[in-house]
């Protein structure tokens, strides 16, 4: 394999795999910011109204209300949904699974980038099957402690 192909090879496989490694910090970053500023706010809300009725009668008879409920729920609002965790787990794995595969196939194709194609086929596939262990896991799981399809066996 001559310079130019080696060099045509690094480009084929960096350059897609530096875009999706910024893209996925991106987009990590912005959902941090998002959930950080919306948590602000909700804890803000929750002290100016606990401010305003301190131990007041009417107070106590908020907390006592069903309003009061989902003022006070918001802590517990992201792990009320297993099915995204297990979703977008099981959704990664196969990507991520398919594209080795296909990583593995081009190896056959392409004698000289042999190497290259094989570790990034094998690295890709250990972390998709990795990301479909952690989706049956998370079901499992969840299914046990009663997150997903009604109540928790006695079991746990």
């Amino acid at each position: 394999m001559n310079g130019q192909q080696e060099e045509a090879m690094i480009m084929i496989i960096v350059m897609p795999t530096m875009f999706v490694i910024f893209g996925w910090a991106f987009k990590t970053m912005l959902n941090f910011f998002q959930t950080k500023s919306h948590m602000k706010h909700h804890y803000a809300f929750q002290d100016k109204l606990l401010d305003k009725l301190g131990s007041s009668p009417e107070a106590v008879e908020y907390l006592r209300s069903g309003a009061s409920e989902n003022v006070f729920a918001f802590a517990t609002q992201e792990r009320g949904n297993p099915y995204g965790r297990i979703l977008s787990a099981l959704q990664a794995g196969a990507v991520l699974s398919l594209l080795a595969v296909g990583f593995l196939f081009l190896r056959t194709l392409l004698p000289h980038t042999f190497e290259a194609f094989t570790v990034v086929g094998v690295l890709g596939l250990c972390l998709g099957l990795g990301f479909l262990a952690s989706s049956g896991a998370a079901y499992f799981f969840s299914k046990k402690w009663g997150l997903v399809n009604g109540s928790a066996s006695d079991e746990a």
